[in-house]
């Protein structure tokens, strides 16, 4: 007798659990998941679209640094006396020079560290 009880009492759980989540999802509009579905959610808002790579910046880049060299080549040229020019034109070059060779070296090496897949370095990181 206690054993059909026991019967009993579990099919009376198993109808009232379904019962109950049939009852959550109407109310809700969700459901449960079973163990197996929690594993294989994926949540894509945490995914990172592939990035694009930024050709006009990475050529902007390389421009200011090839002017920026240029510039100190002559600003060193005008202060050793290899061309003649102005008198203190070698001040304007060297600023000229500095202003545009840092930019454009600095984002030059971030691009030619994600080519080369460093870690830490994205195309993102050059503003474009």
């Amino acid at each position: 007798m206690a054993d059909g009880n026991v019967g009993i009492a579990l099919a009376n759980y198993s109808r009232l659990s379904k019962l109950m989540r049939a009852s959550v999802r109407n109310r809700s509009g969700y459901s449960l998941l079973r163990e197996e579905q929690e594993e294989l959610q994926h949540d894509a808002r945490f995914d990172i679209p592939p990035e694009e790579v930024p050709y006009g910046a990475i050529a902007l880049a390389l421009f200011l640094m090839a002017f920026g060299l240029a510039a100190l080549v002559l600003a060193w040229m005008h202060f050793t006396q290899v061309i003649f020019g102005k008198e203190q034109a070698e001040i304007g070059f060297t600023v000229v020079g500095l202003i545009t060779l840092v930019p454009g070296a600095y984002h030059s090496w971030i691009a030619f560290c994600v080519w080369r897949g460093v870690p830490g370095y994205r195309w993102s990181d050059i503003p474009s």
